[in-house]
């Protein structure tokens, strides 16, 4: 993917203006459908490419990636939101809206559900 379609991504796909200070507070807000917490701690890809260059997990690879700031761990049962419309094929992947900060992240499919 080059810089200029991963820009256009990064808009298309749900970066947030606000501060995290007044974020932290609020409840995440998502409709129904799209409401979902992250089963298991998991990895998070700031980039489908990223999510791809995980497989097979590995510490090693998470671990530097993680402090590039390209990969985010996402803790057991928090509420995210589901990015429908994410323009990529992969039922193994998932687009989710962290209930703060400005990114969007990649998860495995396997690493969501429904929220309660």
């Amino acid at each position: 993917m080059t810089h200029s379609r991963l820009a256009a991504a990064a808009l298309a796909f749900g970066c947030l203006a606000g501060s995290s200070a007044a974020l932290a507070a609020d409840p995440i807000r998502c409709g129904n459908a799209d409401a979902l917490q992250i089963r298991g701690d998991v990895p998070a890809a700031i980039s489908f490419d990223v999510y791809r260059q995980l497989r097979p997990l590995s510490a090693q690879r998470i671990a530097l990636f993680q402090a590039a700031g390209e990969v985010k761990h996402l803790p057991d049962g928090l509420p995210v939101c589901q990015i429908a419309d994410d323009g990529v094929d992969d039922p193994s992947a998932v687009l989710v809206q962290l209930p703060q900060g400005k990114n969007a992240w990649w998860v495995s499919a396997a690493n969501v559900e429904a929220a309660n």
